[in-house]
C-alpha cells in the first residue's frame, strides 16, 4: 500500500466502482478473507479513481459485487448518519513475506480505534487523540491519520490541529471542511469553532 513499510502488497484485490452525483467511490476487497483493504476518496471521473485504484493495488479485478457497499459510503459520505460495522475492515498489522497488514503499524491501528470512537458532529485534535493513547505524539497521530485505509468509515476527518484549524487532509481542506459541516460542525473559515 502507498506509503505501507514494505510497499505494495501482492496479492490480488477485488475493486467496486460507484458513481453517485458528481463523483465516483471505490472500495478494495480482499479475496482471502472478504474484508475491505482500502475504501478510496471520491474523485470526479472514473478515469481518476482507476488511476488511484491502480497505485495501490497493482494487481485488482473490477467486480459488481461491493457495489451495495460502496451505497452506504457514499450516504455516509454525504453526511447521513449510519452504523458502519467494523468487523467488514480488515484492520491486520501482521506482515508476512508476501503480504502486508492493510494498517502499517500497531501505533495506527491504535490511534484508528481512538478515531473510530469520535461522534459525529465533533472533532478531536490530533494532541487529544495522542493523549487518549497515553503519549504527546501528536505528530504521529497525524501521519496516521494520512495512512488511514479506510477515510469516512474511520472518520480521520473529525481530527484537527490544536489551534482547530482543519489541518491536512487526503481529500484536501475543502472536502474534510465539507464533511465536517454535513455533519453539523460549525466552522469559521478553516477553523473549528467549538460550543
Amino acid at each position: 500500500m502507498k506509503g505501507h513499510p514494505d510497499n505494495k502488497p501482492l496479492e490480488n484485490v477485488w475493486i467496486s466502482i460507484y458513481p453517485a452525483d458528481d463523483l465516483v467511490f471505490a472500495v478494495g476487497v480482499s479475496p482471502r478473507n472478504q474484508k475491505i483493504v482500502k475504501i478510496f476518496l471520491p474523485q470526479t471521473s472514473r478515469e481518476k479513481i482507476l488511476e488511484q485504484v491502480t497505485l495501490e493495488f497493482p494487481h485488482f479485478q473490477l467486480t459488481e459485487k461491493y457495489q451495495p457497499l460502496l451505497k452506504r459510503i457514499v450516504k455516509i459520505y454525504q453526511g447521513d448518519s449510519l452504523d458502519f460495522d467494523q468487523d467488514m475492515l480488515d484492520l491486520s498489522t501482521e506482515k508476512s513475506k508476501n503480504k502486508a497488514g492493510t494498517v502499517p503499524y500497531d501505533f495506527d491501528l491504535k490511534a484508528l480505534e481512538i478515531v473510530a470512537e469520535i461522534p459525529r458532529g465533533e472533532v478531536r485534535t490530533y494532541k487529544e487523540v495522542a493523549e487518549s493513547l497515553g503519549g504527546r505524539a501528536w505528530r504521529a497521530v497525524g501521519s496516521a491519520m494520512a495512512r488511514n485505509p479506510f477515510p469516512l468509515v474511520i472518520p480521520c476527518h473529525r481530527v484537527v490541529r490544536s489551534d482547530l484549524n482543519l489541518g491536512n487532509y487526503g481529500g484536501g481542506v475543502e472536502m474534510k471542511k465539507e464533511l465536517l459541516k454535513k455533519e453539523g460542525v460549525k466552522i469559521e473559515g478553516l477553523r473549528v469553532v467549538r460550543p
